[in-house]
């Protein structure tokens, strides 16, 4: 094999030929999916020649819906005090709490993907409150406007943080998932 000077020797490493076929298979695959996105978003039918071939267990995952990572009870104690916070997220889009005196009931919403950043846009209204003040000494009226807050989950999903905007500069917890 002849070398250009202009290249290192180190530079220069070959895959067998059984290594290269699988990573130009995947890069195909790759290609011709968002071929395929490209073409439905435009509301085009794509070609069957650029469609790329669904595995069969995709199928069957594509069947069963996923449980979103906040749904069930999570717990958090502010620093310092005994007062603790418990919510509990329904997989029916309600939210009902307890903090301190207060007890909340509330509709929620929450994007079924992380933003690129890693945070979760929530928005919750407050649909039922015993007018009783919170941990923080905060009161919430039934019907108050929307309130839109980021989380941000631990890498196992079994905690999370709840902040103002989508970085972490005015954030509280972890709020601790609550065993079932």
């Amino acid at each position: 094999m002849k070398i250009s000077p202009r290249i290192p020797k180190l530079l220069i490493h070959r895959f067998p030929a059984n290594r290269q076929r699988p990573a130009l298979q995947l890069a195909g695959a790759l290609l011709a999916a968002l071929l395929s996105s490209l073409a439905a978003a435009q509301g085009l039918k794509p070609s069957p020649a650029i469609v790329a071939p669904a595995p069969a267990a995709s199928s069957a995952a594509a069947a069963t819906p996923t449980v979103h990572p906040l749904v069930g009870t999570w717990s958090w104690t502010l620093p310092g005090k005994t007062c603790a916070e418990t919510w509990q997220y329904r997989a029916d889009g309600r939210r009902l709490g307890t903090s301190g005196e207060e007890v909340t009931q509330a509709d929620y919403q929450v994007s079924a993907a992380a933003t690129t950043a890693g945070f979760y846009p929530l928005t919750e209204t407050v649909t039922n409150s015993n007018g009783k003040r919170d941990c923080s000494g905060d009161l919430h009226a039934d019907g108050d406007e929307s309130v839109v807050r980021f989380i941000q989950f631990s890498p196992k999903k079994d905690q999370f943080i709840v902040c103002k905007a989508a970085s972490l500069e005015a954030c509280f917890g972890p709020l601790r998932r609550v065993p079932d």
